[in-house]
């Protein structure tokens, strides 16, 4: 498989993935940024296995080593979402991509017909829906057991300027919704 941007998400994904060594393998990366490949590295040296290869151009990457994947993960600012999720479908590739899908309503039905055409799997990547706290509450909520829900309040608090300082978090076209899109997904998914 291949991780499309190495930042924070992607090392907390890589992590995982390397617990499963025997059936997944980061073959290559897309990450223009040499300091976040480095540090993606890290995790490899780690866990004692060899770091992917970095190709930091996408449609490089998918040229030179796209018939030695199955699978892109996408975990990149919102923005560029929609181009690297279709170029990968159109490569051949099964995508999992962090949420949020797309930054408006005609990328996702792009990217479905994209789906639709090439075959190719699409999931979106939702890491508090698999919480056992949500899978409860989504359980009863879909049981009926709470009753006639009449109202949702959600609360969620980060200080984005302290901590997203410099990131394209702070830059509102890469954001693509900002603290909504990132944070507040998690309440509207579940």
């Amino acid at each position: 498989m291949a991780f499309v941007g190495c930042g924070g998400m992607a090392r907390h994904h890589a992590r995982q993935i390397l617990k499963q060594q025997e059936t997944t393998n980061v073959r290559v990366v897309c990450e223009p940024s040499e300091a976040a490949y480095a540090r993606f590295c890290e995790i490899f040296e780690e866990a004692g296995v060899p770091a992917p290869e970095n190709e930091p151009d996408l449609e490089r990457m998918l040229t030179r080593f796209g018939s030695e994947l199955d699978a892109a993960f996408i975990i990149t600012p919102h923005a560029m979402h929609h181009a690297q999720t279709r170029a990968c479908m159109e490569a051949g590739l099964d995508v999992l991509l962090e949420k949020p899908m797309v930054i408006n309503g005609d990328e996702a039905v792009d990217l479905m017909t994209v789906r639709s055409r090439t075959g190719r799997l699409l999931v979106v990547s939702f890491n508090g829906s698999l919480s056992p706290r949500i899978r409860t509450a989504t359980r009863m909520l879909r049981s009926g057991t709470l009753g006639t829900i009449l109202n949702i309040h959600g609360v969620a608090w980060q200080n984005w300027k302290q901590n997203t300082a410099n990131t394209w978090r702070q830059i509102p076209e890469m954001a693509g919704g900002g603290f909504l899109f990132d944070t507040g997904a998690h309440m509207l998914n579940t």
